[in-house]
């Protein structure tokens, strides 16, 4: 007979149902504001819990009243009814409440409370609340100012040659959002991998400075950045968010900002699906309200680490329309590939198709290992290892080893367990420093190694991957940037860095390889869902191998995070009030 334990903070704690993090400051907050309610003091950790799981909130309509089950000591935890929890939090003295009833109110400007409950029963921690109002505010105000006219003749002019030759019906899409760039300061474009986001942006910088030198006017000033490293490297001339930004040294905050906006007159941010709402705001907050924004992004792509699925948000607001655009065509597939029909069948949730996929030989860009209860995993990984990894550990130069370093790369879902980055990288090390494949003691044994932190002194970024080697002089770093120069740094300086054979999907986005190795654990986790089978699909140009069992894979695909935001809901709002 399973029993009830009491719901308080020490009990979470100990069940290890909230981090050390959540359980200190729930009781620090506690100690601040004098408070004495064991509930009061579970919604504070609990709205710490929620963000480290990549939500700003927690919807306690949805909490309230529910189980959560702990069969491992048969024992449950019971949450109180709505009425009940909202009345104790309202009376809190470390609970603030928006200053109106309305979605997206202000707060008291002398707010000191660590916890924000809104009208509609959301929890917050305080610097989410206060993120959601200002983007809300950022975005609404930015599409209701007029753009800077662009002549409709020089855009017609030139954009039908650009399009001459292709198929009408599959580049529509493609000139609509050409169009709709120049047309509105405010632009959203969600599309996968091949849909032609690149050419799309060169086309539109073209036509700006077109038009800028049709109308005898200076030259816009363009500005392209990502939020990591490996995806600016990507851009022309793209830098990374953070850089562009400016961290100020021994403080909080950047030099750019509301106060001090960015020099420009059009930005491209790249890879916005993996911007959370922290950075998001403090990005837009940055560059001038006249300014362009376009946002390119993959809205089926998973949700980024941090908290607040922004890019996704946006793409759901109906009242966005006019700056919504949604590619669907593969020009670089055709829909003729493997990757690509899998892709949209886990995408649908068509099983039917996936099996079909995985279980026949019409595409010879998917393969499939069935792993179903490990069985012959090693072998499997053995083999596709040394396959993968030998041209790159052959090479004897520097240059050649950067170049085939994204020919093959191995994606997990997590970075612990039997199926997790840190086991992957170290069989990867065993296997390739062995006498038969590459013996270590006749040649340096290369690594590929991912930063993890940003490192503004060498100009090195979160996401940005290199290839660590050996010469008479030591051993060294190397890192080819998007010009294709090739930097260098001693091994020992490199700060935060990890061994990037294996890597999760996470860290994957903003990336494509020639070949992926996919590895689905044996057992379903949170972290296990569509999106991530998605995602690392598609980071395959060439070729996608799974490793895993089908009955797994099935499963995921009808698992949809539901991350809790309140962004798509306060947009809509504010722009139905506004038209």
């Amino acid at each position: 007979m399973t029993r009830q334990l009491k719901l308080d903070l020490t009990t979470l704690h100990d069940l290890q149902l909230i981090s050390h993090l959540d359980y200190y400051f729930a009781k620090t907050m506690a100690d601040v504001f004098h408070e004495t309610s064991s509930l009061v003091k579970v919604s504070c950790a609990l709205a710490s819990r929620v963000v480290s799981e990549g939500h700003i909130c927690m919807d306690l309509k949805k909490k309230a009243g529910t189980r959560l089950r702990i069969p491992e000591i048969e024992s449950y935890i019971q949450f109180p009814a709505f009425e009940e929890w909202e009345k104790v939090l309202a009376c809190a003295a470390m609970v603030g409440r928006p200053k109106d009833s309305g979605e997206g109110g202000g707060l008291d400007p002398e707010n000191k409370f660590p916890l924000v409950l809104d009208s509609q029963g959301n929890l917050f921690l305080c610097r989410y609340y206060d993120f959601q109002k200002r983007l809300g505010d950022n975005l609404c105000t930015r599409v209701s100012l007029p753009p800077r006219q662009i002549k409709q003749t020089c855009t017609r002019t030139h954009l039908d040659p650009l399009f001459s030759g292709q198929p009408t019906e599959q580049v529509e899409k493609q000139k609509q959002a050409v169009e709709k760039a120049l047309a509105h300061n405010f632009l959203v474009i969600s599309g996968g991998p091949g849909t032609g986001k690149t050419y799309i942006t060169t086309l539109i910088k073209t036509l700006l400075t077109l038009s800028a030198d049709k109308g005898q006017t200076s030259k816009p000033r363009i500005l392209s950045v990502a939020p990591t490293g490996k995806a600016a490297s990507r851009l022309e001339n793209g830098r990374t968010i953070h850089s562009v930004l400016s961290p100020l040294k021994g403080q909080n905050g950047f030099l750019y900002s509301r106060k001090n906006p960015l020099p420009v007159d059009v930005v491209i941010v790249d890879e916005a699906s993996m911007i959370d709402i922290a950075l998001m705001t403090r990005l837009l907050e940055a560059i001038p309200l006249e300014a362009k924004v376009i946002f390119l992004g993959d809205k089926d792509q998973l949700s980024p680490v941090q908290a607040g699925a922004v890019f996704n948000d946006i793409c759901r607001v109906k009242g966005l329309g006019a700056h919504l655009v949604f590619l669907t065509y593969n020009f670089r597939s055709k829909g003729k590939t493997g990757i690509e029909n899998l892709a949209r069948a886990i995408n649908q949730n068509d099983v039917t198709s996936l099996e079909t996929i995985l279980s026949g030989s019409q595409y010879p860009d998917i393969e499939f290992e069935d792993t179903r209860g490990n069985k012959g995993l090693d072998q499997i990984l053995e083999r596709h290892i040394i396959k993968g990894y030998t041209p790159l550990v052959e090479q004897t130069d520097l240059l050649a080893s950067l170049e085939k370093m994204d020919n093959f790369r191995i994606l997990c879902a997590h970075n612990r367990g039997e199926t997790g980055t840190l086991q992957i990288n170290h069989l990867c090390e065993n296997i390739l420093r062995s006498p038969p494949n590459f013996d270590i003691r006749t040649q340096f044994f290369k690594k590929i190694v991912m930063i993890s932190a940003n490192d503004y002194s060498r100009g090195l970024f979160n996401g940005d991957t290199g290839i660590v080697y050996g010469e008479k002089k030591g051993v060294k770093a190397g890192f080819q940037d998007s010009a294709g120069n090739v930097r260098q740094y001693r091994y020992l300086d490199l700060l935060a860095h990890d061994t990037a054979f294996a890597v999760t999907i996470h860290k994957s986005q903003g990336s494509e390889f020639d070949s992926v190795l996919i590895i689905i654990p044996e057992k379903l986790s949170p972290i296990v869902t569509r999106q991530l089978l998605y995602t690392g699909i598609t980071r395959a140009r060439k070729k996608a191998i799974i490793a895993g069992s089908l009955d797994v894979i099935k499963e995921a695909m009808t698992v949809s995070p539901d991350s809790a935001s309140t962004v798509a809901v306060l947009l809509e709002q504010r722009l139905c009030r506004n038209t």
